[in-house]
């Protein structure tokens, strides 16, 4: 892990976004930030600890700000600085889990930090190598460096520069804590000597002066145990196997000074020298000023082709050792002596791109003098049948290993996180966004580390305006999916900031969902303003949200017996869900007056439909009493004369019932003791026998300018038979 990464610290500023608004109808602005927010959750969250549920914070918040700044790099490095801090925590805290495993689901999580933190460090570096190209080179003067020809080359093929960058990346998260540990822990067998094979050597000196018969080497070339057919003394063997397998180790960490430097304080030099001839020629003397004093020393290999031809025959002599071959098929681009060595998917991904990355540079290097080669040095490379037509590229060496690794590396290699990767490194974003969103669709159980990543990264690429090369509507579900995960961890205060990274056209359906998640109303005008702020439609999504509080109602048209009833019916869950969703519309519509008051229409027939009285009455007091057409916004003040009338009809409607129960009917026994008492049920009686006949005659009148036949003959049908005497009591 790079210095860099590992030491910064990611400063946490806690507030809160509390403050009420004077006005519901605030001009809009982009001050909000989620750095102004503390996550208010009351449920239990399954991460490993309080940092991770800080760290949705701190991921929205670095996105805030680059919004801001329209530094991307930057975004980019704090997610891998801000994920790297909580994975340094959660080490930390819970020590256990981390290094035994024991605790299975703690020790699981942990892992998933690990990977989403080494995701973010694979696209810091990709980042970094393919936008940072050096453009300073000196043009290369013949014969002067191999090292120039090849930086030349890799400003022109940024397949080689991500390469390089994957390789690089492959080394640094490799080399964590416990593989430092490890090979620590190896390098205490190692004693310093000034020659190798020392005990060998002893025991030749001591046979030579005693006349003892040897079974081991008698000189001491590095291939003597092969040209001889003999062997080492035992303990020699168990430590060049000791030796060659650190080396290897350190190698697969990109550390070749370390390498170099033990195989030096063990008496390996050959083994020194060999690595180091891997290393690009390149004589600085050519590029100095004439007036200059100083001679540079010559660097690299100046006859690496022939060097690496060498190699490449030696790394598959099965004689020699399982790591010599190895580290031969490393400095020479040899797959086939790299993959007995690997363990993990991780392992074959930085074997094929090392050679891959060796393979193109020898073949840079033959092109650039084959001129000077001979036929049989050009032979194995350039010739029709040569490495031109087999080497590995790498759009094809995902495919590559998967065509040719064990069942378990190919299990591996196809988890969400390693095919997320795979696409990020072949820029292929179409079928990024597809594999995050089957993966979604795949796994029951929402993975927030996946979900965090997978959703950033995305929110990167069409904030890059890459959306050129991916379905929109894939982005939409994959963000969406993210701001449900949010809601059910009840990181509330998170969400209208991610809904506002919507398309226009679907931010108001998911804030319309998102309110209907809220138990009561003073949340829900609290993210109404935090909504406003973010420039979210809160008109539409009020709308969507009283539309859907409507889903499940019916229209009963056989509901004859209680539309005429005087007694209110209680009102359910439902029809106050509705009722809150009117008083949102009436308190937070900016501009459309016209569709709350057709919203109250609508309920309120259901209301009166279902003799629900007191919500009709509810409804009308949201409203201002002389509520007339002309405080209607003006391009609606003519279609809305029909809205205003039916609402009007509804208020005189309960008006009516109030007034035949306060007068046509008595509902105390106070009369009974007046001495007019029986003369006036007389007269009452009468009244409501004018009342009925009136009332019909009004409805006869309608149903015949409406033209509704039928409705006219079932009133004559229910004025004629026994229900009517039902209505004069």
């Amino acid at each position: 892990m790079s210095e860099s990464i590992m030491n910064v610290e990611s400063t946490v500023i806690d507030g809160s976004f509390t403050q009420p608004l004077e006005s519901t109808r605030l001009p809009q602005t982009s001050n909000w930030s989620p750095n102004n927010t503390t996550i208010r959750s009351s449920k239990t969250i399954p991460c490993v600890t309080k940092s991770e549920q800080q760290l949705y914070k701190l991921y929205a918040q670095a996105l805030a700000d680059s919004e801001v700044t329209q530094d991307w790099s930057s975004w980019v490095e704090m997610m891998a600085i801000n994920c790297q801090k909580c994975c340094s925590e959660a080490e930390i805290s819970h020590p256990i889990a981390f290094r035994t495993g024991r605790q299975t689901q703690l020790s699981r999580n942990i892992r998933m930090l690990q990977v989403e933190r080494d995701s973010w460090l694979l696209w810091n570096r990709a980042r970094d190598t393919l936008n940072n190209i050096r453009q300073d080179l000196p043009e290369v003067i013949p014969g002067s460096s191999d090292r120039l020809i090849v930086e030349h080359h890799l400003i022109n093929d940024p397949q080689l520069r991500m390469a390089k960058a994957v390789q690089g990346w492959l080394q640094a998260i490799k080399l964590d804590e416990r593989y430092q540990a490890d090979l620590k822990m190896a390098m205490t067998k190692l004693e310093p000597k000034r020659i190798y094979w020392e005990k060998t050597c002893h025991f030749l000196k001591s046979s030579y002066n005693a006349n003892l018969p040897n079974p081991y080497i008698t000189c001491l070339d590095f291939d003597a145990t092969h040209k001889q057919k003999r062997r080492l003394c035992d303990t020699d063997e168990q430590e060049e196997n000791d030796l060659l397998q650190i080396v290897f180790s350190l190698l697969r960490v990109g550390e070749y000074s370390k390498a170099k430097s033990i195989c030096k304080s063990t008496g390996y030099h050959w083994l020194a020298a060999l690595l180091s001839a891997n290393e690009l020629y390149h004589d600085e003397n050519y590029y100095c000023s004439e007036a200059s004093d100083i001679t540079y020393p010559v660097e690299g290999n100046q006859k690496r082709i022939q060097w690496i031809e060498s190699m490449y025959e030696l790394s598959m002599d099965m004689r020699l050792k399982l790591y010599e071959r190895a580290i031969y098929g490393l400095l020479c681009g040899r797959i086939e002596a790299l993959i007995p060595v690997c363990k993990t998917y991780v392992d074959y991904l930085w074997a094929y791109t090392s050679c891959y990355i060796e393979q193109e540079i020898h073949y840079i290097l033959m092109r650039a003098h084959e001129h000077e080669l001979t036929d049989i040095e050009k032979h194995r490379v350039l010739s029709d049948h040569g490495l031109e037509n087999h080497q590995l590229k790498m759009p094809s060496i995902f495919d590559e290993i998967l065509a040719g690794c064990p069942t378990h590396i190919r299990d591996e290699a196809v988890l969400p996180f390693n095919a997320i990767q795979k696409y990020l490194i072949l820029a292929d974003y179409d079928r990024l966004f597809h594999s995050i969103l089957s993966f979604l669709h795949t796994n029951s159980e929402s993975n927030g580390s996946l979900l965090r990543f997978a959703s950033h990264i995305c929110l990167f690429l069409y904030e890059q305006n890459h959306s050129e090369k991916f379905n929109q509507n894939t982005f939409i579900e994959i963000l969406t999916t993210y701001i449900h995960h949010l809601i059910e961890l009840e990181f509330k205060d998170l969400v209208c900031y991610y809904i506002s990274k919507l398309p226009p056209n679907d931010q108001s359906t998911i804030m319309a969902k998102f309110l209907d998640t809220l138990s009561n109303r003073q949340d829900k005008e609290f993210y109404l303003k935090q909504g406003f702020t973010y420039k979210i439609d809160i008109d539409t999504s009020l709308l969507i949200l009283a539309g859907n509080q409507r889903r499940d109602q019916t229209f009963d048209k056989e509901n004859n017996e209680e539309i005429i009833s005087t007694n209110s019916k209680c009102l359910n869950e439902n029809d106050h869900k509705q009722l809150e969703a009117l008083k949102l519309l009436t308190t937070f519509l900016s501009t459309q007056t016209i569709d709350a008051l057709r919203f109250a229409n609508l309920i309120c027939r259901y209301f009166l439909n279902d003799a629900k009285y007191e919500g009709i009455r509810i409804s009308l007091s949201y409203f201002p009493h002389d509520i007339d057409v002309h405080i209607i916004e003006a391009n609606n003040r003519q279609q809305s004369e029909d809205d205003i009338r039916e609402f009007k009809a509804f208020g005189a409607y309960i008006a009516a019932l109030e007034a035949i129960q306060r007068w046509l009917v008595d509902i105390t026994n106070v009369h009974q003791t007046l001495p007019d008492n029986e003369n006036r049920q007389i007269e009452m009686s009468i009244l409501r026998h004018k009342y009925i006949p009136m009332l019909a005659c009004n409805l006869f009148r309608i149903f015949d300018l409406v033209k509704h036949e039928q409705e006219t003959f079932r009133l004559i049908v229910f004025l004629s038979d026994s229900r009517k005497q039902q209505l004069y009591t």
